[in-house]
């Protein structure tokens, strides 16, 4: 009978703080616009042979902003190496009403892995560093492990450094969402240093953003600055890219959206948890425009920045031991799959390489799509996240770069 009372008493308290979070839920619920109410900001219009296919693209944007239950979306085009196209509709922060625009700053959370995989391998290209080697050689202060671990194997996820960790302890569930200030990359090794590896490098496949937080120290130490400071020097600078940094006051160019999480109402958001990117800067802390993930785009379609070697190494999905590649078909930095395309005459499909990565924190997310046979480059950003994580808005940015492509194959008829 005590057993029953006692556990009769838990009942009541989950159910007293279910109601509680809940009735906290809806009173922070912020309405969400639906489709037709928001107000597409800003418009750009870069290349006028593709107002056709630009004014589909804007006709939809709402609706493809209501489907990811997002406040916002903002979305750019690169064709040929140039800017062809940005826009953004909805709003960047609901209470204040402020809309969404072009030069809106969104988190883009993992798409922070291929300015990262650029930057390394560009110090590569200059001789500054070995992919190849110990990457203790160049972080000595990382623990010696059972096996050598390498910038190429952290690069593409096989060195067997771990992802985040869940927890059962309030108000942080997971590694992912932390709200810690760390004051150098070097403490931020901190969460992960001291575990053994998840199996032999090479020899397996674990996605880690941690990882790339190794990575981040090992350019610090090749470079002697900050990882922002060598990203800024080698990658942002170059390709005129003002509008990305590190997600901190100080950095941050222009407005950034207000993150929001989406509720199971599918008619409001409420705002994320705040978080601190300061341990993961270089795998999924960096804010950004899609204007400027363009950027990083095109620079990928020539010699600008990376010789076409290099471009090969990164943009080569790598294998495992069984002699089939590793399951999300991870180069160095970057995902490579394939994208379906239909020929407009015959209806026939078929599918096209597709290079691509896509981000998600608490509250954004973000998606960098290139198409490499028709010289295109769609990047999309929301200032939401809900279930699916970037699956939605990688649909979505697909569909447009469908819509340039057919573009582009009826130009060449």
């Amino acid at each position: 009978m005590r057993i029953a009372r006692v556990f009769k008493w838990i009942l009541i308290i989950v159910a007293l703080l279910i109601a509680a979070a809940t009735a906290s839920v809806i009173a922070l619920q912020e309405p969400l616009p639906s489709a037709g109410t928001a107000v597409a900001s800003n418009s750009r219009v870069y290349e006028s042979s593709y107002a056709g296919t630009i004014a589909s693209a804007h006709d939809e944007l709402d609706s493809y902003r209501a489907s990811l239950l997002s406040p916002s979306i903002s979305v750019a085009v690169g064709v040929a190496g140039k800017l062809v196209w940005a826009d953004a509709c909805g709003f960047a922060d609901i209470e204040s009403q402020t809309l969404a625009t072009p030069d809106t700053v969104y988190p883009i959370g993992s798409v922070s892995k291929p300015f990262t995989g650029v930057l390394t391998s560009l110090l590569w290209q200059q001789g500054a560093l070995d992919i190849d080697t110990d990457v203790r050689d160049y972080v000595p202060i990382f623990p010696e492990k059972e096996h050598t671990i390498t910038l190429r194997q952290l690069l593409s996820h096989q060195a067997g450094i771990r992802h985040y960790r869940f927890s059962w302890r309030p108000p942080v569930f997971s590694e992912s969402a932390l709200n810690r200030e760390f004051s150098s990359t070097e403490e931020s090794l901190s969460l992960f240093a001291d575990d053994a590896l998840l199996f032999e490098p090479d020899t397996d496949f674990e996605y880690s953003t941690f990882g790339y937080t190794l990575v981040a120290a090992a350019i610090e130490g090749i470079t002697g600055q900050p990882y922002i400071g060598a990203l800024q020097k080698y990658v942002l600078e170059p390709l005129g890219m003002t509008q990305t940094s590190i997600d901190e006051t100080g950095y941050i160019s222009g407005g950034r959206a207000t993150d929001y999480v989406a509720t199971f109402s599918k008619k409001a958001v409420i705002r994320a948890p705040v978080t601190n990117s300061s341990y993961k800067w270089a795998g999924g802390g960096l804010v950004s425009t899609p204007t400027d993930l363009v950027r990083l785009g095109n620079a990928m379609l020539d010699d600008s920045l990376l010789n076409e070697a290099t471009r090969n190494e990164i943009f080569t999905a790598r294998g495992l031991p069984s002699g089939r590649l590793n399951p999300q078909h991870y180069g160095l930095g970057w995902r490579i799959g394939g994208l379906v395309v239909t020929d407009d005459d015959t209806g026939a499909e078929r599918i096209i390489t597709l290079i691509n990565h896509g981000g998600t924190r608490a509250g954004s997310t973000a998606i960098l799509l290139i198409v490499p046979d028709h010289e295109i480059v769609v990047a999309m950003a929301a200032n939401t996240v809900g279930r699916g994580a970037s699956a939605p808005i990688t649909s979505v940015a697909a569909k447009i770069a469908r819509k340039f492509a057919a573009a582009n194959s009826r130009k060449a008829d």
